[in-house]
């Protein structure tokens, strides 16, 4: 199936007759649907062959996301409570990972593409597993970690409550020195986000839930630009005054989080200045500088890249100098040797620290 087959939820229903097979050797003696509004069938099963049934209520669900297994779990088991029967779901794929977390649950699965496991504690365990994801969920977005999309991960880890969708977008372009996001393009990540329980949603608020996950997202998925274009120079007229560099407005420019690591850290610096900056020959003509040859005897060095997330929510101190935001600032020290890896420790701590507060 390709990646953006959708599910007909009476395709999963079709297969719960009476005479089909649930989970060899299991088969299904008799199925009823639309008895009862809350679940979707209610099943008798028993072993091929054998007189005595297990009773089962069915929760499903089209996709196969976090989101959508957490609710199909509880909505189940709540149901077998009130029913006096098994709970089971009936999702297009269970991996692995999912089935063991069913038998943790003792609550019962069954897939689309063969694997499941069904469990009655001291009578019945059936498990078959290994076949492939036929029903790979689309995404909404690539990956909502990475990028622009990554944007508004960082801003909920700054504020982790929101009222609406449009305030945090608007929050996003006010600290965006690039462009922002359409409100369209916050919305699809959100739910991304949704998906993966790192935020919840209730009626119009969004609420970040889980910080470190969310942190520790980001710093797996960034990627640093080893291409992007940089020049070292020498001030050629005394000490540089980088608030220069705001003269124009279609400029952006902060400095790096290696570079910012000393506003927020206790570590020592080496090395000329590293500057990003979104156009190497405007932020040339902004500064007195002249170039070096010999990097260990530059003062600065531009970088020239279109990453938002280096314009991002930057810090300014007194002499108007930009910082990389704190979280940008940790991703760079994460990504880089053991000395910087051990900084960001504490820095991650801090980060996490202010956004649970």
């Amino acid at each position: 199936m390709g990646e953006n087959t959708k599910i007909d939820p009476q395709l999963m229903l079709d297969r719960l007759h009476s005479g089909e097979p649930l989970l060899p050797p299991l088969v299904i003696r008799h199925s009823s649907f639309g008895s009862d509004r809350a679940i979707d069938a209610v099943l008798e099963v028993a072993f091929n062959g054998a007189a005595d049934t297990e009773r089962f209520n069915v929760e499903c669900k089209t996709r196969s996301t976090k989101e959508d297994f957490r609710k199909a779990t509880q909505q189940a088991t709540e149901n077998a409570k009130r029913l006096r029967c098994h709970p089971l779901i009936f999702l297009p794929y269970l991996s692995p990972d999912r089935l063991a977390e069913l038998e943790s649950m003792a609550v019962s699965g069954i897939d689309l593409c063969g694997n499941g496991i069904v469990y009655v504690p001291n009578r019945i365990c059936v498990v078959r597993t290994g076949q492939p994801n036929l029903y790979p969920d689309s995404r909404l977005v690539a990956n909502p970690f990475r990028g622009r999309s990554g944007l508004v991960a960082r801003i909920l880890i700054e504020k982790p409550h929101w009222e609406t969708l449009s305030e945090l977008t608007d929050a996003i372009a006010k600290h965006a020195q690039l462009k922002g996001l359409s409100l369209s393009q916050v919305s699809k990540t959100v739910s991304a986000y949704a998906e993966e329980l790192l935020v919840l949603k209730d009626g119009n608020t969004i609420r970040l839930a889980d910080p470190i996950r969310m942190l520790d997202q980001l710093g797996k998925n960034w990627r640093s630009n080893p291409s992007a274009r940089s020049h070292y120079y020498r001030s050629s007229k005394g000490p540089l005054r980088l608030s220069e560099l705001s003269n124009s407005t279609k400029l952006a420019w902060a400095l790096t989080g290696e570079s910012s690591a000393t506003r927020y850290c206790t570590i020592a610096q080496g090395g000329p200045m590293k500057v990003a900056v979104s156009d190497m020959k405007l932020a040339e003509s902004l500064l007195s500088l002249t170039p070096e040859s010999v990097p260990s005897f530059a003062d600065i060095v531009l970088i020239e890249t279109q990453d938002d997330a280096a314009f991002f929510a930057n810090e300014q101190d007194d002499d108007e100098v930009r910082y990389a935001s704190r979280i940008q600032t940790w991703i760079e020290l994460n990504a880089g040797d053991a000395r910087q890896r051990e900084t960001a420790k504490d820095l991650h701590q801090s980060i996490i620290n202010a956004s649970k507060a």
